[in-house]
């Protein structure tokens, strides 16, 4: 029997008529289950705290700060309260003082701060006191200040273990007289003073002459700066560069690199950088010191902690600190992925 070719056509568009259809049927029916779930109002878990603490850096873009604070907040949350690094994540930058006084303003319960012997901010870790707010110091302390407890290093401990290295590097190389240089933070004023008269005390009946000159570390570009600034003004160079903090030392490896001066001096710096360790390990650092940032952490919540719940609080409470060079840096994983 023979089938009209009218017939055939009109089937084949009454099947495609039939399955866009059901394809556009199928469409409304997946469009509205979509828009059902992205209308539904999930609700947010938050987790609230009884207590909010600020964390106060000297300088926000340090490594070592940084570092310090991420312990700080993990070991926080686990002991019911919350840290905040105050002035982070914000469009514009603030000063120390600036974010004092946020703290402050904020009514936190406590505030954690890398101090100095300014004046200014003895003023303001006062009026944090007078509003009800305890504050700790930590890494560098604020003496003349009300601050209730200081979480640190000894710095004349500190101080002996370098001049331990010095002397350590002058036996080595079999050079004396041996020369060093110690670079100095123009802000840690007192603290910087007390490690430069433990290492000269250290090499006491040895023959070695120091000089020293100070870095302006408010950034990592004008540590570098004033470092190359420091060697260029500089007859003869120092067979030791000691360092006393993390951007001084990593500024100080890349002059020493840039300047070829890799074999000709070395460095005693502080803190453990994938950059620093890296240095110790192609040998144009010595020895870093790097302080225990759990330890400070715990100490730093548990501090704040205990004054709030019971009044008192030891005023102050030791840090430890391990010394790296080339025996067992090995055995330390970078804190920082950077590269160096």
């Amino acid at each position: 029997m023979k089938v009209s070719r009218n017939k055939v056509v009109v089937t084949i568009l009454a099947g495609v008529v039939l399955v866009l259809f059901l394809a556009t049927v199928a469409g409304l029916f997946y469009y509205r289950e979509m828009i059902r779930k992205l209308g539904e109002v999930r609700e947010e878990v938050f987790n609230e705290y009884p207590r909010l603490y600020a964390y106060i850096a000297d300088d926000p873009d340090s490594q070592l700060s940084n570092r310090i604070y991420k312990e700080i907040s993990e070991y926080a949350v686990e002991h019911d309260c919350y840290v905040e690094m105050t002035g982070q994540n914000l469009s514009s930058s603030y000063s120390k003082a600036d974010r004092m006084n946020i703290a402050i303003s904020s009514k936190v319960d406590g505030i954690i701060l890398e101090g100095d012997d300014s004046e200014e901010t003895a003023r303001l870790v006062d009026k944090a006191t007078a509003n009800g707010i305890p504050v700790v110091t930590v890494l560098t302390d604020c003496q003349t200040s009300s601050r209730k407890s200081f979480v640190g290093l000894n710095n004349y401990s500190l101080g002996s273990e370098y001049g331990d290295q010095l002397a350590a590097i002058g036996e080595e190389q079999k050079k004396y007289p041996l020369t060093a240089l110690i670079l100095l933070d123009r802000d840690d004023g007192n603290a910087d003073d007390i490690i430069h008269a433990a290492i000269q005390q250290a090499v006491v009946g040895r023959s070695v002459s120091f000089t020293s000159a100070i870095v302006d570390t408010s950034s990592p570009f004008t540590s570098e700066e004033s470092i190359m600034n420091i060697i260029d003004g500089i007859d003869k160079m120092p067979d030791v560069i000691i360092c006393l903090n993390d951007r001084t030392t990593e500024s100080a490896i890349q002059c020493v690199v840039e300047k070829n001066l890799v074999g000709k001096t070395t460095i005693l710096g502080y803190y453990s950088s994938d950059t620093i360790l890296k240095a110790i390990d192609r040998g144009s650092v010595y020895a870093t010191f790097t302080i225990e940032t759990k330890t400070v952490a715990r100490q730093c919540v548990n501090a704040l902690n205990e004054y709030n719940n019971t009044g008192f609080v030891s005023e102050y409470n030791p840090a430890n600190y391990i010394m790296i060079n080339r025996d067992n840096v090995a055995d330390y994983e970078p804190e920082d992925k950077d590269e160096g």
